[in-house]
């Protein structure tokens, strides 16, 4: 027997190698594979030890466990996320849109974003803080998830609670380009630091959820460009007036240039529609060791 096994093995294993199909299969009397967005799990009955071989173009691996890829194609998203100037008792103020200053047109169609979507609305619906811009990028990491990776982005509303939807007010975020990779989230908003999420969204009944708001280790990059802003809460911080990614004199510089005014301006911190010195005192000046940690 000890000549025979030896020559089976070289007849049948040429023959694994090469005959193995494009599509993933489990050749066992019981067997699957699942993949979700943060693990993935191939098992088989009766399929006590498990060994992989490789001749460089094919793969076989004893317990008939073939590794593959998943692409996603589309993404439905449902992203929580706090901004800090607005932020108060629990939730955010909805001063902005509550005395009409909110544009009914994106605003990031101006520097530092140039973004030239069309998304518009014939009026803001309740609840809403502000416009927020969401980056959906394809990456092997957050550390790689570089603007380059950026596969798909749309600008959306963030309600008081923390939600952020689409135009309607309550619809989660639907994106239609393939994802290779993970998917990483960025946030933007046109006076707090940007973020990106540290890991890939979780994926549950079809709809791929991320909370920000649960730990600073969920924004990449963490303290270097996030905050603690209640007890137990997390968000983006306030004043980054001109949307550089840096929170510094030239900010300042900007809230002294609109100390007084009133409406929708990038110097109101605090979202209350007007430039005074709480948008100074409470935020800006408080974050000035900060800077959006999004590769770029």
């Amino acid at each position: 027997m000890r000549r025979i096994i030896p020559l089976l093995l070289a007849a049948i294993f040429p023959i694994c190698l090469f005959s193995q199909s494009v599509s993933p299969e489990v050749i066992s009397s019981a067997g699957d594979y699942y993949q979700g967005a943060t693990v993935s799990l191939s098992w088989t009955l009766g399929e006590i030890a498990t060994e992989t071989y490789s001749n460089g173009n094919y793969i076989l691996t004893q317990g008939f466990q073939q590794p593959f890829g998943i692409t996603i194609h589309g993404i439905d998203l449902d992203v929580l996320v706090y901004l800090e100037g607005p932020f108060e008792g629990g939730s955010m103020n909805t001063t902005l849109k509550d005395e009409g200053q909110i544009p009914l047109n994106q605003p990031f169609n101006t520097s530092p974003w140039f973004y030239t979507g069309s998304e518009s609305v014939a009026s803001i619906p309740a609840n809403v803080v502000d416009w927020v811009l969401i980056d959906l990028r394809d990456a092997t990491s957050a550390a790689n998830a570089t603007q380059s990776t950026s596969v798909e982005t749309q600008a959306a509303f963030i309600l008081n609670d923390g939600s952020v939807v689409g135009l309607d007010g309550s619809s989660v975020l639907q994106f239609t380009a393939t994802i290779n990779n993970d998917p990483y989230i960025g946030v933007w908003h046109r006076n707090h630091l940007g973020v990106l999420s540290a890991n890939p969204p979780v994926e549950s009944g079809g709809i791929y959820v991320y909370d920000f708001s649960t730990s600073l280790s969920n924004a990449h990059g963490g303290g270097l460009g996030y905050k603690l802003i209640d007890t137990g809460v997390y968000g983006m911080a306030g004043g980054d007036a001109n949307g550089d990614g840096f929170v510094n004199n030239t900010d300042k510089l900007l809230w002294e240039a609109q100390a007084g005014t009133q409406g929708y301006e990038s110097a109101d911190f605090n979202l209350d529609a007007q430039v005074n010195n709480p948008d100074k005192n409470d935020v800006q000046i408080e974050n000035t060791t900060l800077s959006s940690q999004v590769p770029n």
